[in-house]
């Protein structure tokens, strides 16, 4: 017998598959909107009624550099030969405090919100989403602390600068993920605020924001390096610096972490989602 011929879709069967995908496509827009709009309103509300308002974007990371560099070049005699270690600290704070003060707010933003939530319904997982997109402003601003710096030392920038922003791009989705796992516990568990910021301190002194990879033992690099955000801080003094990637394989290992980890953290807001109504 010969084969059948399977039926064409319908033009009404087409019309009501494009129909749900606009649909879903004009959802994720608004999402998105939403999002942009709760970032900035978490822009205004931290910087609006501030004496200094956004310069404190530059004053946090100029101040801890200058303490840094007090205390672990002059009194320690910390080396970051042939970048001087004040633009070697800058650099590091630039992306190391985007991851932490994203994962600091997104922690209290679902609690911290809980007359928005009673009020009208949208994704939850837009106000941590917010809360790390908000903290990028701090990078740009921190961004201009640094080249300021890189002028006044004469340092040399490779050309490779510019795949610092994809691997911002790599951080950004680690940091989501993080933000995404501990702002859903944060509901559960209102320790997590406190315990955050315990982490996040050993966290730096366990990335090297400080000191370098180059006069460590090759174990001791091995395990910092495991660390996705020593991965990744390594990698932007590499695209900036030297013009080529020391640790390659420790940037796509940094990659799938944050693949996993943000896959990993959506899962687990999905599920504790339908408790924020009845713990709030």
């Amino acid at each position: 017998m010969p084969a059948s011929i399977p039926d064409s879709p319908s033009p009404t069967g087409v019309i009501a598959t494009l129909a749900r995908a606009y649909q879903r496509w004009r959802s994720i827009a608004v999402w998105l909107e939403l999002a942009r709009n709760l970032a900035v309103r978490d822009i205004e509300t931290r910087y609006k009624h501030s004496f200094l308002g956004l310069y404190w974007a530059v004053i946090n990371p100029l101040i801890t550099a200058i303490i840094f560099t007090f205390v672990f070049q002059v009194i320690f005699h910390a080396s970051s030969k042939p970048i001087p270690y004040v633009v070697y600290v800058v650099c590091n704070l630039t992306f190391w405090n985007f991851f932490a003060n994203a994962v600091s707010s997104a922690t209290t933003c679902i609690t911290g919100s809980a007359a928005l939530l009673a009020k009208l319904y949208f994704p939850r997982i837009v106000l941590p989403t917010a809360s790390v997109v908000a903290r990028l402003i701090d990078v740009a601003f921190s961004a201009i602390v640094l080249a300021i710096f890189i002028l006044i030392y004469h340092v040399r920038v490779h050309w490779t600068a510019i795949w610092i922003v994809p691997a911002l791009g790599v951080e950004t989705l680690f940091t989501l993920g993080v933000a995404y796992l501990v702002s859903s516990l944060n509901v559960l568990l209102r320790d997590m605020a406190q315990l955050i910021g315990l982490v996040l301190m050993i966290w730096m002194y366990l990335s090297p924001v400080m000191y370098t990879l180059a006069g460590q033992p090759n174990v001791i690099q091995i395990v910092l390096l495991m660390n996705p955000m020593g991965a990744l801080l390594q990698t932007n003094q590499d695209l900036l610096f030297t013009g080529h990637l020391t640790h390659p394989i420790a940037l796509w290992a940094a990659g799938m972490w944050s693949l996993f980890v943000l896959v990993g953290g959506v899962a687990v807001f999905k599920r504790i989602e339908p408790l924020f109504a009845e713990v709030m």
